[in-house]
């Protein structure tokens, strides 16, 4: 595979690796090619000849989180697949690339400035997507890459790429693209008109993509016809696809219309076993578990504590009388009778009773001993580190599916997934990071199905694609 960029990438390459460049930004929609031109760069920085390859040294990629970073990284090994002298490595926390006949590397990491710390030998650095890095340690890795770039005769050039949405205008990389190009710096915005944000021309312009893909085309005139109906539909475009961070960046986890879509497809059946996202939940909060199945099924369960009873639940999270008490008469919600916490083993029960064995069970750190002694030892229980980039990856993966992938909801628990999603509130951080947060104060909303949803989401957008048999006549 031969990594090519575009016109536009090619102006910006030219002004961002001049001699007297050491920082360089691009900012651009969504969609528009920003991986695979980290990627091309990466390709120079390993090609023996080329003036970004500087033999010996190692060259770095920073991502919000490994998942998003091997994207990258599959290009870079793509397109050096034929040629021998190249080794690769992929593992839980190392991502790497070499070129043996010259010593010269190139290493993937997340957005951890204690490994940014003391950059030596060093001359070039992607920073993909920046705006989606954790807050702090975002802050805290911009502040080491300055601080390396300061050096005496630092051979380091930095090259950021990224959407600036939905960060809030406070941020270290809204401040960067904002003051535009200076001293040694470069910085290249394609950011819209909001005054015209629906207008064709101006979305065309904002994109340059589109010249080279009907579908990409035809996806942002469907967008933007959503837009103009939908106000949370119009932050999101304005956000995304014309890079203009919106102050009204919607809070809720699914859209009417994305959630629609879910309902609307047909269910398929069920086929090999489900990844289960659960939610522990103490004192006043449910415990959920959600099923995933490869082809896209979803149903879900919940456990609700005995004390108080369902009606002085549905009093005090201020829901219509008899909500409750009609999803435990579906059957999607049961009660632990006399308790006032619900035990684990009470939820795992009911995942074996109604999903039989599940393939993986992905859960947070809460009550994770609790969990893994309810299972013992049945399945695989993966605790999911539930910082700002981990919670963000596995929302946009929900969202995504239900967008464009195959999510689709069982009958049985539409009411039990609509309740909570209803209730389920998205925050967003300073780069543009999101997660779930509770709504007002002790746990008063349920939105303890819509969480396990999102790992499950996640865990299912992360899992690989299962091998193919060969027969052995074949």
């Amino acid at each position: 595979m031969t990594l090519t960029p575009r016109p536009f990438q090619r102006r910006f390459l030219r002004a961002a690796l001049a001699p007297s460049v050491r920082t360089a930004a691009l900012s651009l929609p969504r969609g528009n090619g920003k991986t695979t031109l980290g990627a091309y760069l990466v390709t120079r920085a390993l090609t023996p000849g080329d003036p970004l390859h500087v033999p010996g040294t190692e060259s770095l990629a920073v991502a919000a989180s490994f998942d998003q970073a091997r994207l990258l990284f599959r290009m870079v090994r793509t397109a050096f697949a034929e040629h021998p002298e190249y080794r690769f490595s992929d593992s839980g926390n190392r991502i790497h690339a070499i070129h043996v006949p010259t010593s010269t590397s190139f290493r993937l990491m997340g957005s951890n400035a204690k490994r940014a710390m003391g950059l030596v030998n060093v001359p070039l650095v992607i920073a993909d997507e920046p705006g989606a890095w954790e807050v702090a340690a975002g802050e805290l890795m911009y502040g080491a890459l300055e601080t390396a770039l300061a050096k005496p005769d630092s051979p380091l050039r930095v090259i950021y790429i990224g959407t600036i949405a939905p960060s809030a205008p406070g941020g270290w990389w809204p401040r960067l693209v904002s003051r535009g190009s200076r001293r040694s710096t470069h910085v290249t915005l394609l950011q819209g008109d909001p005054e015209r944000w629906d207008k064709w021309p101006e979305i065309r312009r904002c994109n340059p993509l589109v010249s080279v893909s009907a579908d990409f085309r035809r996806r942002l005139l469907e967008e933007r016809d959503e837009a103009r109906e939908d106000p949370a539909a119009k932050a999101r475009f304005l956000s995304y696809r014309l890079n203009l961070p919106t102050a009204d960046e919607s809070t809720v986890l699914l859209t009417v219309d994305d959630w629609k879509r879910v309902i609307a497809r047909p269910v398929p059946e069920r086929t090999g076993r489900p990844i289960v996202g659960i939610d522990l939940g103490a004192g006043r909060a449910w415990s959920a578990a959600v099923a995933v199945y490869r082809n896209g099924r979803v149903e879900a369960l919940a456990v609700a504590p005995g004390i108080p009873d369902l009606a002085a639940q549905e009093k005090r999270d201020r829901v219509p009388p008899g909500t409750y008490a009609r999803l435990a008469a579906s059957g999607a919600l049961c009660v632990a009778d006399g308790l006032r916490v619900q035990p684990p083993a009470q939820l795992w029960r009911a995942v074996r009773a109604a999903w039989g064995r599940p393939d993986v069970v992905i859960c947070d750190r809460f009550r994770l001993g609790e969990l893994q002694d309810a299972v013992a030892g049945a399945v695989p229980v993966v605790p999911r580190v539930s910082r700002w980039s981990e919670a963000a990856a596995d929302i946009r993966a929900l969202r995504k599916a239900a967008l464009d992938g195959n999510l689709a909801v069982e009958p049985g628990s539409r009411s039990l997934l609509a309740a909570s999603i209803a209730v389920a509130r998205v925050v967003t951080d300073d780069q543009g990071s999101t997660r779930l947060s509770k709504r007002g104060t002790n746990n008063e909303a349920r939105d303890d199905v819509a969480a396990a949803l999102v790992l499950a989401a996640g865990a299912l957008s992360r899992a690989p694609a299962p091998r193919k048999l060969r027969s052995a006549l074949a």
